[in-house]
């Protein structure tokens, strides 16, 4: 025991470390809080006037010395207390936060969408005349750009925004194992993961061409004989996928299900115990009509009551055609 304490030590030490890199290194500073409605509703100012490269560059640019933001504040400053004056919260040179940057993959040109095509700041950045602060929610969808581009008739080519994904170059996530693995993936994958989303490069009669040539590789012989059904019976639209509505109508016409042995039927009904025993089998999806209904049960005698015991007139000759003790008959024969 005493030779394990060094190694027990050390691990402690290593998990804290790690602990603590983790909460310092990986945390973010808070955003600032920027106030646009003061700026552009309140006082006026264009976009420009602080994004002083939107006009001429691809970058929107931001003030990168204090002296562009005295301009206005410095009388402003006079007025408020100590440690409150913008060079006290900016210092000489302002770092700003990017909440709204965009992967590197993204090319973007305030230029080409200001200048060129004359588009206004609020039809991208919607609302920012009454914003308070920036949160990375106001981050600019590909389907907003997809939207705006098809609305403007400009290019919705993958190249025209991206430097490296276009629609005959799978993503990164499309290598290794992603045959086998793509269906839980498109499953659960968030829709603001571009490079899982398969309408960008896939019609919607992709999966169904492709199932129909090649199975899922779930669907083994277990899955032919057993399987299917658990699924089905959990999710039954992931099977809508490949087949028809009437597929299994067609196919247990055919092969009955393993559970209709040689008792299943007449004259013992064994079939009454799917639901008789809460075992919950749907008769129902096969038989839609032309059945006989539990309600066509022969109506008691009007000198029969409830507290009889059926057991002891009837099935005393003859086994009754249910595979139930009777207890209840009263649920068919009222």
């Amino acid at each position: 025991m005493s030779k394990l304490k060094p190694f027990c030590v050390i691990l402690t030490l290593l998990v804290g470390a790690c602990g603590v890199t983790r909460l310092l290194g990986n945390s973010k500073p808070p955003p600032r809080l920027f106030n646009h409605k003061k700026h552009v509703t309140d006082e006026g100012l264009e976009c420009a006037s602080c994004h002083n490269k939107a006009t001429k560059e691809d970058g929107a640019g931001m003030p990168v010395s204090l002296k562009k933001c005295m301009l206005c504040h410095e009388g402003i400053d006079e007025q408020k207390g100590e440690g409150r004056h913008l060079a006290d919260l900016l210092g000489e040179k302002p770092v700003w936060d990017l909440q709204l940057s965009q992967p590197e993959d993204i090319k973007f040109s305030h230029k080409r969408h200001v200048t060129d095509a004359g588009v206004a700041c609020a039809e991208c950045h919607k609302d920012i005349e009454t914003n308070t602060a920036i949160s990375p929610d106001m981050k600019l969808t590909m389907d907003d750009c997809m939207s705006c581009h098809t609305q403007k008739k400009a290019s919705t080519e993958c190249l025209t925004c991206h430097t490296e994904m276009r629609d005959d170059v799978p993503p990164p996530s499309h290598r290794l194992n992603w045959i086998r693995n793509h269906g839980p993936v498109i499953r659960t994958a968030d829709d603001s993961n571009y490079e899982n989303r398969c309408d960008l490069c896939h019609r919607q009669d992709h999966c169904t061409k492709c199932h129909q040539d090649e199975p899922p590789a779930n669907h083994t012989n277990f899955w032919r004989l057993k399987g299917h059904s658990v699924s089905a019976s959990v999710d039954r639209s992931r099977c809508a996928t490949c087949h028809q509505d009437d597929s299994c109508d067609r196919c247990h016409q055919d092969t009955a299900p393993r559970s209709h042995t040689a008792s299943w039927g007449s004259p013992k009904d064994r079939h009454c115990l799917s639901c008789h025993d809460n075992a919950g089998t749907d008769c129902a999806f096969c038989h839609k009509e032309g059945t006989p209904s539990h309600l066509d049960a022969e109506d008691k005698p009007s000198w029969h009551t409830a507290g009889m015991n059926c057991r002891q007139c009837h099935g005393v000759t003859q086994p009754l055609p249910h595979p139930d003790n009777g207890d209840d008959c009263n649920a068919c024969h009222k």
